[in-house]
């Protein structure tokens, strides 16, 4: 997605001249072109199939990626370190539920919120290129009424219309024991302000409250909220449920009928599954998540293969995509990030030591996915490349 307001322009990479500027970019046209024709002619007489639809932070599907790329890009080779698969991404930022997005040129990675000093509710870095990142700020510096400060998780981003909306989990003051919603914020610009609604986004109470917000778009432009049911508030034994309800056009209210997705059903998970995030990949629907407690070493991340974006979700193997490693114990809190040249995973690499304070700080990791019929596996293969200045694009890309 592109934003006609607040461009961002990658540090370093602006030319001097002006002739300099319209003379480079008058050849980069070119040659996009002339790609592009190529590789249309080439997808036009192959009939091969396309990159995965993705949600939540890919820039929400703009152009499919050209078909004639999505073999390489649906099965690249299998990472050779399967006990150490994670990359670090140096953002400057140490916190659980990573979320890649890109848009106006810039990558943006949101976190869970930060203690400080000083303290951020949503944290958010940019970058052009994954290895510089700007410094850290608030997406959401002002808190509705009805969230403690100092307790906020999992932010989603998504364009709608000429705005972005911002959803996160936050603790409801006055409750006991201590439930978490979902709150919704809306802002300019990938990174805010953002300012949020008065009443919480989806907060079902009588289910222990609800965590993990995420949103899928599928090919056909609808989108979808994807979260958790909090039943193990307390530590309760009760099986959680993940969640699938259509989004509004304008993203700030649901419609139709919330379904749930799936439960808890492999002895890895325990009772709990969590943190959902959905991907289409070679024509089916997979979800990954979150199974067992944040803070013990059976955390891991599943994979689980669905008949539509509502359910129900089955999974295909009976042990976790990622489970403890090299890395660290118990990884988890994963997201998807889908480019035209591949499928991406962030998660954090370590459980939390909740409720005791993590020293270190859970830093971010990425790895990349491929994806067979049986699901995804863990990939070789670096971060995702550098982006352009002409559309956000990665360099060598020719969708447009």
């Amino acid at each position: 997605m592109s934003s006609s307001f607040n461009r961002h322009r990658a540090e370093g990479r602006e030319f001097g001249r002006p002739n300099h500027r319209l003379a480079v970019l008058a050849i980069a046209v070119a040659v996009a072109v002339a790609i592009a024709v190529a590789v249309g002619a080439v997808a036009a007489s192959s009939g091969a199939g396309s990159l995965p639809a993705r949600a939540s932070a890919a820039g929400r599907p703009t152009t499919p990626a050209p078909s004639v790329l999505a073999a390489a890009a649906l099965h690249p080779p299998s990472n050779p370190g399967p006990a150490s698969p994670g990359l670090l991404v140096d953002s400057g930022q140490n916190q659980s539920d990573p979320l890649l997005y890109a848009t106006e040129g810039r990558y943006f990675m949101y976190t869970s919120g930060l203690g400080g000093p000083p303290a951020l509710n949503v944290p958010v870095a940019s970058s052009t290129d994954f290895t510089t990142w700007a410094p850290v700020t608030d997406a959401l510096p002002h808190l509705p009424d009805w969230a403690v400060p100092g307790f906020t998780w999992a932010p989603d981003i998504h364009r709608f219309g000429s705005g972005y909306v911002l959803y996160f989990t936050a603790m409801v003051k006055g409750t006991s024991p201590s439930a978490q919603c979902i709150g919704s914020a809306v802002g300019p610009s990938p990174t805010g302000p953002f300012t949020p609604a008065a009443d919480p986004f989806i907060c079902q109470l009588d289910l222990g409250g609800d965590i993990d917000p995420r949103v899928f778009t599928d090919a056909d432009g609808t989108n979808w909220m994807l979260w958790k049911s909090d039943q193990n508030i307390a530590g309760a034994a009760t099986p959680t449920e993940l969640w699938s309800q259509p989004l509004a056009a304008d993203g700030l209210s649901l419609t139709g009928r919330p379904a749930v997705l799936m439960h808890p059903d492999e002895p890895w998970q325990g009772t709990i599954v969590e943190a959902p995030d959905m991907v289409r990949a070679g024509g089916t629907y997979w979800v990954l998540y979150s199974g067992n407690w944040f803070n013990q070493p059976a955390y891991g991340v599943g994979a689980a293969r669905c008949a539509e974006p509502q359910g129900p979700c089955a999974d295909t193997s009976a042990l976790p995509l990622l489970g403890t490693n090299a890395q660290g114990d118990g990884p988890g809190e994963a997201s998807i990030f889908v480019d035209s040249s591949g499928v991406w995973m962030l998660y954090s690499p370590r459980r939390s030591l909740a409720p005791k304070v993590d020293v270190p700080p859970r830093p971010v990791y990425i790895t990349r996915l491929g994806w067979l019929p049986s699901g995804p596996y863990l990939a070789a293969g670096g971060p995702p490349q550098a982006l352009d200045l002409l559309g956000g694009l990665p360099l060598w890309s020719a969708a447009a």
